[in-house]
């Protein structure tokens, strides 16, 4: 099977367990098992060839070469493996493949073992988790396209434009859910202030900007007034930690 080569650095890279705290005795933040890479055009949860040497007890350059000796078509390693350069400890270059869930699944379905069997659901689970979150990220980018449409039909209804209503009606939604605007959020959390958030918030953060995100579109179409949001989206916000509370119980 051959694999082309995309010389460039690794990506930052977005920890599974840091999203969702798992007590899961397989990485830290630095070095994720499984985490969101965009690839194709689109973002996926991938994994690497490290990874699976790491946790499977195996040699990474044995690893590469198992991927490309799979016995798969052209277009499935296309879509699934793709081939980069990471920086060792000693400051060199090697070469190292992420691999989608399907690649994943291809790559380790000979390994036997009950270590192997272990780790292989555990990735699923990551995987699965993974997939999860960025379905979540991706709903929440949907509703915010929800929230700009509401603000243009009161615009042309009362034939004037709001050259804050953006700004204000989304940093209501990030007070109620995070408890602080989207900049001071990021700040306190370390991380730069033009990140993109979403990228460092939990599946259940998520869920809720985007409910919250929804719920504040409707009302601002329907015309209620500000406070009246506020107090309505605290309310929904209220209601949505307590059943996450009732889940974890």
């Amino acid at each position: 099977m051959k694999c082309n080569a995309i010389e460039k650095p690794l990506m930052q890279e977005i920890s599974i367990e840091q999203i969702f705290n798992l007590d899961l005795p397989l990485t830290n933040e630095k070095d994720g098992a499984v985490f969101a890479h965009k690839f194709k055009g689109d973002l996926v949860a991938m994994t690497t060839s490290l990874m699976v040497a790491k946790y499977f007890d195996k040699r990474h350059d044995n690893v590469i070469q198992a991927i490309k000796n799979l016995d798969c078509s052209e277009e499935f390693n296309a879509l699934n493996f793709q081939a980069v350069k990471y920086v060792d400890e000693k400051g060199e270059k090697r070469p190292m493949y992420r691999m989608t869930r399907d690649g994943f699944m291809f790559l380790v379905m000979g390994f036997t073992g009950k270590k192997a069997a272990k780790f292989k659901e555990r990735f699923i689970l990551l995987f699965n988790k993974m997939h999860s979150w960025i379905n979540q990220r991706v709903k929440l980018s949907s509703n915010q396209h929800l929230l700009n449409d509401a603000i243009q039909f009161v615009e042309l209804q009362r034939g004037e434009k709001d050259e804050h209503s953006h700004a204000r009606e989304n940093t209501l939604v990030y007070m109620v859910a995070l408890g602080s605007s989207k900049k001071k959020w990021l700040k306190m959390n370390g991380y730069a202030p033009d990140d993109d958030i979403r990228a460092h918030l939990s599946r259940s953060q998520l869920e809720l900007l985007d409910l919250l995100t929804s719920e504040n579109a409707v009302m601002f179409k329907l015309g209620l007034s500000y406070r009246e949001r506020e107090s309505r989206l605290k309310d929904t916000a209220l209601f949505f930690w307590a059943k996450q509370q009732r889940k974890a119980a």
